[in-house]
């Protein structure tokens, strides 16, 4: 079982299971990727961001979703030919940032707050690679 197929099909899905996609080690156009994608988007997505994963990971609290998990899914999107759902998302994300347009590490949709370490480097980075993609693949 190839491990974009494992995101799917055993019920463990894990957002970081896009960068087999991101990273060239299969083929966007693979059903296996695509279905990967469209999962991760129905099961992960809260509105505007995208958890990491929704397991017990042991760890107290609860988390929101991160900005980086939401840059990896609108290039994932993009990538098998879903551009404007990969914009729509991007707007969505770049509405998320602050007065002073930084982002944080993690947004909770359900409370309308940001989390974590603000700002988060990983938050910027994800976003410029989403628009550098976003704009090679119009």
């Amino acid at each position: 079982m190839s491990s974009a197929r494992l995101s799917v099909s055993c019920g463990l899905q894990i957002t970081a299971a896009l960068a087999i996609g991101l990273c060239g080690l299969i083929d966007p156009r693979d059903q296996r990727f695509i279905d990967t994608v469209e999962a991760i988007d129905k099961n992960l997505r809260t509105g505007s961001v995208v958890r990491r994963y929704l397991f017990d990971d042991g760890l107290p609290g609860t988390e929101g979703g991160f900005h980086i998990c939401t840059a990896w899914l609108v290039e994932a999107l993009a990538l098998i030919g879903e551009q404007a759902r990969a914009e729509a998302l991007f707007d969505e994300m770049c509405d998320r940032a602050g007065p002073t347009g930084l982002l944080p590490e993690q947004y909770c949709e359900l409370t309308n707050r940001s989390l974590g370490n603000h700002p988060k480097a990983y938050s910027h980075a994800g976003l410029i690679l989403a628009a550098f993609r976003l704009e090679r693949l119009r």
